[in-house]
């Protein structure tokens, strides 16, 4: 069985986001750390609090999305770059480009628990 996952309700608003789904280990925070909040005592969740506005800065998102073993964080835009340098994949973005160049939503999911 499987289950929709939507966006942790901690991210800030924006196209960038996170599921809730990750496992703290540490890497995706490791690769943005200008726009996750930071793993301690006191926080146990990824999640995004503060939106890429540079091209550096979503490299950077790009990479922490690449680098999160479970993908949670992921792209709900719509800019095709962004979904190119994701590699196209429904694991880490909302969108893909079909053919023709056609966007076209994915269904997000995870394996259900429990």
């Amino acid at each position: 069985m499987r289950r929709a996952v939507g966006r942790l309700d901690r991210n800030v608003p924006g196209a960038w986001y996170t599921t809730g789904g990750c496992l703290a280990c540490g890497a995706p925070e490791h690769e943005a750390p200008e726009l996750l909040a930071p793993l301690d005592d006191g926080n146990s969740l990824t999640f995004f609090v503060r939106q890429p506005t540079t091209r550096s800065e979503q490299e950077h998102a790009c990479a922490a999305a690449a680098h999160c073993c479970v993908n949670a964080v992921r792209y709900g835009g719509r800019d095709r770059s962004i979904i190119r340098a994701l590699g196209n994949s429904p694991e880490c973005s909302d969108h893909v480009i079909g053919w023709l160049g056609i966007l076209k939503r994915v269904a997000v999911q995870v394996p259900a628990t429990g």
